[in-house]
């Protein structure tokens, strides 16, 4: 009993010396769980050896109280506590480094995705749509340059899997569209029958949703329904639709009859 006591003594005054220095620091509640575990084993091993005696005195464990009983047990439950922290922390890691790996996949794969489909309609290498994509164009600023790169990465990984499967339900297709002297970008949707026409071809089919910089007239109503000069410049949000006759819409539309002055 005595050496036992003896080791217990010398390991707390170790572990105290180990955790006063502060090059351990990191590995106090190592050391603090380590230590609680070994007490908690020495108590186990002394409770062992008194229920070994009560058995051969007469069979009933007198000898043990409760309070040893829960002392030991409470030991225990403290180191796994003390664990805990530390098992949280790397399961937290752990799914935090699966999060960003997900993440990276899924926009290469959908990067993939629409460079795959782009160079299928337009009969041209993926390497080539990509430089077209990221490459920087004369006059353009690196301010809106990157923001180019950073709107087209939002309609690839966010709009595009979901508007692509509706467009092709209705017979068109979907892109991206950067207008670099007018400061925006856009929705181009063209039917999938006029993929192999030139490009003056298809614009006459399009339909564009697009938030560019332009300009319209804001003057008074004329006869024809249109407003007259004098015209402003704004970046704005507006539909095009040739075929319909439609062009900066609703900042440039035909008026009613009753708001035209005579």
């Amino acid at each position: 009993m005595m050496i036992v006591c003896i080791r217990i003594w010398l390991m707390w005054i170790c572990s105290l010396w180990l955790c006063s220095k502060p090059s351990h620091s990191s590995f106090l509640p190592f050391l603090s769980t380590n230590r609680e575990l070994k007490i908690s084993k020495t108590n186990n091993n002394l409770l062992r050896q008194k229920m070994i005696r009560s058995t051969r005195d007469g069979g009933i464990m007198k000898n043990v109280s409760s309070e040893e009983i829960s002392s030991d047990m409470m030991l225990r439950q403290g180191g796994m506590v003390a664990y805990l922290p530390f098992l949280s922390s790397s399961i937290l890691n752990f799914i935090t480094q699966r999060t960003a790996l997900v993440a990276l996949s899924y926009i290469l794969v959908a990067n993939t995705i629409y460079l795959q489909r782009r160079a299928h309609l337009r009969k041209m290498t993926k390497r080539k749509l990509l430089q077209i994509r990221t490459t920087r164009e004369e006059g353009v600023n690196l301010g809106l340059h990157v923001t180019n790169i950073f709107a087209w990465q939002v309609f690839v990984t966010s709009v595009f899997p979901i508007l692509e499967p509706l467009s092709r339900l209705c017979g068109f297709v979907s892109f991206y569209y950067f207008y670099p002297n007018a400061n925006g970008c856009g929705i181009i949707f063209e039917p999938v029958s006029v993929q192999h026409l030139p490009i003056k071809k298809r614009q006459r089919s399009q339909l564009r949703l697009d938030w560019r910089k332009f300009s319209f007239n804001v003057g008074q109503i004329g006869r024809d329904g249109y407003r007259h000069p004098p015209s402003i410049e704004r970046n704005l949000p507006h539909l095009d639709v040739p075929r319909l006759q439609l062009k900066h819409w609703p900042w440039r539309r035909k008026h009613n009859k009753a708001n035209i002055k005579k």
